[in-house]
């Protein structure tokens, strides 16, 4: 049949034959209608029901085909007479009717059946065979706006077929995407100060068989098996999750076995983006039509009725297609290659270390990359985007660093995306050039976090007892003015970490001094870890090297948590996973899973620390959850020359505004305030020396200032091998919150009721140690840390309620075909079928964004 507003349409089996098949499903579709359609918006779009909208902008195409393909099962094979030797149509796109400029686009109205399941493809400048259709061998082009596709779901992770990895876009369940039930729940919508960053894998997290999953054989790595363990991260004192890649990647790409067992490796992170709005399709329990999407979008609103944000881990830097030997799809490269990818002489160039780099600053590859940040954060509801290897985003055309990149202005000053969460991994592959750690662009107000990989390294060098490191740790605790108080940006904008899912663990970073990757068959992860094994490599029973690592572990955690900044902490650390020395598990599957077991065997151990000295920053927010660098802070070790790491200082809560002006000076008839620790200030930066710039006579003069009834925390880190006192303000009681070197419960309190009273002019910090003291006289500054969360059984009854949404079926995710996605969302008053208690000292959620939230 020929079509009158599209071409001609064509009608084949799978080979060109059968020509019967072909004929009785050729005339099945006479049904068809084919209309012009609408150059925007991009993709395959179901506007009302039966009629599809397609779309792809391809400069340089002359010819453009759609191929349609009906699936076995599908409820339209038997209605159009499909038979395994012809379920496919091919649509012919007139260049004169079907295309606006670079944009091709047709509408298709299938009126016997719902389009929901099929296939599609397109072919851009098809080979054509003796009769004028595209031959067999013509490369079937994946939609680079694709909702979804047909691959498989979890239960074939890391299958391997004799058809290698190829799969098709699919059109969506439209009421997947229009008509889900977001129960009037909405984001928590912190400011990004307020967030406990918790780096998590969606697979890792509940595949290993001790998670104890009401379904376990079935949703176990999944997102709805990841749904269940959100009382987990409640108690634990998580506010927000942010995933490893969730994009559809292909794990099957990595052709190695691990030499020790033989075991099929795989691409478990990742890093390697086949679809970017499609959620990975084996996260998701069931092989139906869209079931990845709804299952995102439950946990999503789970997680957020409970006060928890949800950010994405990105790839935007690179794609899948071409590495790894991903020759049997294709995309961007049939589409419009100099347009999607940054080439230097025709060839694709590395700065991503994966071999190729995205154009990201080209138009048209910028209007993707924002079209779907924007489906992610306004369909998908994602609070927030951290973007892997992000340099790679800011070069342009001929590969150098742009200092306003087009793709970064989009972000930051599209008014639809002002609420979202903007943090950038400041480096590629590329030294020195592509390290923008303190120096990456905003594109307009300044807005954008930075993972602060000189945090990391520093504190690794201070914690571990290099010498002379005391300047330096003093600024990053303080929030890096030095990156950050420049261009406008605060603490909250450095997002400190210790480890991160690259890398040692917390636990191997203190048992290991070298790698141990060659499970992974191959040469790859950092050599320089500034590790130390506290005396002995890897495994061992030596109690005394056993003591200081668990010692270690904890003035990690100290570090972070009491530091100026947004807390990031890898999962697993809380229980002190091991990866058995392995830098660089990208292609472990099992080594990554998060272990229940072990993790309840740390419950009253590292477990319960972790989960108190959140508590404990969490209650004292206005000290380290700071968007500005003005804190009221006295340093009150002896000297900064010594090379010896022994740092003490002292951290006041802000008084009442009324009692000083808004400069921050002291009011008429108010005590002297302490040193603060703005840009010019001990810890704001330190001199080339190490030394901090704070002068000894305003610390002198700080610390004879008369005693001060305000609360108080003392914070000491003697990070080497001696006892070192530290001197105690005078005038004060002072109780013993947190000392790393005691055994549990002694190592931290479960509340300021129970903290030990000191006594005397001192405290003598052990070797590789740190102390918090607490003075308070105010009884409205006594504090709970312990499990406040779940009181009165409120957390099995949590459970229960998560338990109960993952057994739901997919339709009972939707809105029932009365009611409208308007109708239910605007009801922001409707209460919620449970509510988790937060902490007292958390701030509540918001239920609008303002302007400055990210």
């Amino acid at each position: 049949p020929r079509g009158r507003a599209c071409g001609e349409v064509r009608v084949r089996g799978r080979c060109g034959r059968g020509r019967r098949g072909a004929a009785a499903m050729g005339a099945a579709m006479t049904l068809v209608k084919k209309g012009k359609g609408r150059p925007q918006p991009q993709g395959a779009t179901e506007k009302e029901p039966g009629v599809v909208n397609f779309a792809l902008n391809a400069p340089g195409c002359k010819s453009a085909w759609l191929l349609l393909t009906i699936p076995e099962g599908h409820v339209g094979w038997e209605k159009v007479g499909a038979t395994q030797e012809a379920n496919e149509m091919y649509l012919r796109l007139d260049p004169e009717k079907n295309r606006s400029g670079t944009v091709w686009h047709i509408e298709v109205q299938l009126s016997s059946f719902s389009p929901m399941g099929i296939r599609y493809a397109w072919l851009i400048n098809p080979p054509l065979d003796e009769t004028g259709q595209p031959r067999p061998d013509a490369e079937k082009v994946i939609d680079p706006y694709a909702r979804e596709l047909d691959s498989p779901p979890a239960p074939q992770w890391n299958v391997r077929k004799a058809q290698r990895y190829s799969p098709m876009a699919v059109i969506p369940d439209a009421r997947a995407i229009k008509d889900f039930d977001w129960q009037s729940v909405t984001s928590p919508n912190y400011h990004m100060k307020e967030l406990i960053i918790y780096e998590a894998h969606v697979r890792g997290f509940t595949k290993n068989p001790d998670s104890g999953l009401t379904q376990q054989d079935t949703q176990a790595g999944t997102f709805l098996g990841f749904l269940e363990k959100i009382p987990y991260l409640l108690k634990l004192g998580i506010n927000c999750v942010e995933f490893l890649p969730v994009y559809e990647y292909d794990e099957t790409a990595c052709p190695r076995k691990n030499p020790h067992n033989g075991e099929q490796l795989c691409n478990y992170w990742g890093y390697s983006t086949v679809a970017f709005f499609v959620p990975m399709q084996r996260f998701a329990d069931k092989d139906r039509c869209s079931a990845a999407i709804i299952g995102f979008k439950t946990l999503v609103r789970e997680l957020h009725r409970v006060g928890i944000e949800v950010l994405l881990d990105v790839v935007f830097n690179h794609t899948a297609e071409g590495t790894w030997g991903e020759n049997f799809w294709h995309s961007w490269k049939s589409i419009a290659k100099p347009n999607y990818y940054l080439l230097s002489k025709g060839h694709d160039t590395n700065y991503t270390g994966c071999g190729n780099t995205m154009n990201a600053n080209d138009p048209l590859c910028a209007e993707w990359i924002h079209s779907c940040l924007k489906y992610w954060a306004l369909e998908m509801q994602v609070d927030g985007f951290r973007f892997d290897l992000a340099s790679a985003l800011c070069r342009g055309g001929d590969g150098k660093i742009c200092g306003e990149p087009e793709v970064i202005k989009r972000m930051s000053n599209d008014p639809e995306l002002k609420h979202v969460k903007l943090i950038a991994e400041p480096w590629d592959c590329s030294w020195p050039d592509g390290y923008l750690v303190g120096k990456f662009p905003n594109g307009g107000t300044p807005r954008w976090a930075e993972w602060n990989g000189k945090f990391r390294d520093v504190v690794r060098r201070f914690i571990k007892g290099d010498p002379g490191m005391k300047g330096d740790f003093a600024t990053r605790i303080c929030g890096s003015a030095d990156l950050y108080e420049a261009d406008g940006r605060g603490p909250c904008h450095s997002i400190n970490f210790i480890t991160a899912h690259d890398g040692f663990t917390l636990r191997d970073l203190v048992s290991y001094h070298d790698k141990n990757n060659a499970e992974n068959a191959e040469e790859s992860g950092e050599d320089n870890n500034i590790s130390w094994n506290c005396g002995e490599e890897g495994e061992t029973d030596n109690p005394e090297v056993l003591s200081l690592r668990d010692r270690q572990i904890r003035n990690f955690m100290a570090a972070m948590f009491l530091s100026a900044g947004t807390p990031m902490m890898t999962s697993g650390d809380e229980y002190g996973r091991s990866q058995n020395g392995n830098n660089n598990t990208w292609c472990q599957d099992e080594r990554n899973w998060f272990s229940w077991a072990d993790c309840g065997a740390e419950e009253a151990g590292l477990m319960r620390f972790c989960r108190l000295l959140i508590s404990l920053r969490r209650n004292h927010s206005e000290l380290f959850a700071r968007d500005d660098f003005r804190r009221s802070m006295q340093w009150t070790h002896d000297s900064w020359e010594d090379a010896y790491n022994f740092v003490s200082f002292v951290l006041r809560v802000p008084r009442p505004k009324a009692s000083t002006s808004e400069s921050g000076s002291t009011a008429p008839g108010s005590p002297a305030k302490f040193a603060t620790s703005g840009a010019s200030d001990a810890g704001a930066a330190a001199s080339e020396s190490g030394r901090s710039r704070v002068s000894d006579d305003t610390r002198s003069a700080a610390a004879t200032a008369e005693a001060y009834k305000e609360t108080e925390l003392l914070v000491a880190f003697n990070a080497g091998h001696q006892a070192h006192a530290c001197r105690l303000p005078h005038g004060r009681e002072w109780f013993r919150l947190v000392d790393t070197q005691l055994q549990a419960p002694l190592d931290i309190a479960e509340s300021d009721e129970d903290a030990q009273l000191i006594t005397g002019e001192s405290y003598t910090l052990s070797p590789y140690s740190c102390v918090v003291l607490k003075s308070y006289e105010d009884p409205a500054e006594v504090f709970q840390y312990g499990d406040i969360e779940f009181e009165c059984g409120r957390e099995e009854k949590v459970a229960e309620e998560l338990r109960r949404v993952a057994l739901r079926t997919l339709k009972e995710e939707l809105l029932p075909p009365e009611a409208t996605h308007e109708e239910v969302r605007c009801d922001a008053s409707a209460p919620s079928p449970w509510t988790a208690q937060k902490l007292p000292a958390a701030a509540p959620a918001s239920r609008a964004a303002p302007p400055d939230r990210a």
